[in-house]
């Protein structure tokens, strides 16, 4: 299916088992994103849970999507990688009340996401 855009917003694609979510730098996500987001998921995931990685950089939810964003239907555990000190501070304070029901965890790099996503297709968290 190749590379997905997203109302404009980010892009995401479907590579070698794990979806792959890029946010522009900056971009803020209403909740007109993130459902369009979930849409590209199911559409990409058919059926089956998936890792993904998520790149963070900058980017900012209303509240509306950050409480539809992400679903635990179609993702098995999911890492975020972000660069900025502020990408960190917003990671640690809204993980814990992300509406998940899988593992997510935050990465300065995207190796150490990768390895991490990779890992967790072998076995849980």
């Amino acid at each position: 299916m190749g590379t997905v855009d997203i109302k404009g917003k980010g892009t995401m694609e479907l590579s070698g088992g794990i979806l792959r979510l890029s946010w522009k730098q900056g971009t803020y996500i209403g909740i007109d994103v993130a459902t369009a987001a979930l849409g590209v998921i199911e559409t990409l995931c058919q059926g089956a849970q998936l890792p993904m990685l998520v790149e963070i950089g900058g980017v900012t939810h209303s509240a509306a999507a950050r409480k539809v964003f992400p679903s635990r239907s179609n993702i098995s555990r999911m890492a975020l990688v972000g660069t900025s000190p502020k990408d960190r501070i917003i990671a640690v304070f809204r993980l814990p009340m992300a509406p998940a029901g899988f593992p997510i965890r935050y990465f300065t790099t995207k190796d150490k996401a990768l390895e991490w996503l990779r890992d967790g297709s072998r076995g849980p968290a």
